[in-house]
């Protein structure tokens, strides 16, 4: 009876790895599979659960900082990076609501939200707080 339930384990926990693509229970597939191979041998069912525990946990704290490095890569910084934390000027009103408004940034023109949602006059001192999409998110300078 435990060969049918590792088995059904390993292949449910094999179709959520496939289907969700995220490595989120590939570990658990694998623990099932060993515990399967223990279930032929007729090991006791409470050493099977036992090894099923440790294998998920030795598997999944030794190899899934490697598969998030692997899966996230690197962060490529752009040049629209830069200009986070620089002041800009306001050229068209910035008005969330009405999903207007324009900065000057370090020579170049960009759309623009305000951080805390209150519109923001034209002429005025801004600070880019981050990049969302193609808008820059600022507030008021001090």
């Amino acid at each position: 009876m435990e060969m049918i339930v590792w088995g059904v384990l390993f292949v449910v926990f094999l179709l959520v790895e496939i289907f969700t693509l995220a490595y989120v229970s590939i570990w658990f597939a694998i623990a099932s599979l060993v515990s399967f191979i223990l279930a032929i041998f007729k090991v006791p069912l409470e050493a099977q659960c036992i090894v099923f525990v440790a294998v998920s946990a030795v598997l999944f704290f030794a190899t899934r900082p490697l598969v998030k490095k692997y899966l996230h890569g690197k962060t490529v910084s752009t040049n629209a990076d830069s200009v986070i934390g620089m002041e800009g000027v306001v050229r068209v009103p910035i008005d969330n609501l009405k999903a207007q408004g324009r900065v000057y940034v370090n020579g170049l023109d960009w759309a623009a939200k305000s951080l805390s949602g209150e519109p923001i006059e034209q002429d005025a001192k801004v600070l880019v707080r981050r990049i969302e999409g193609v808008s820059l998110i600022v507030e008021r300078a001090e």
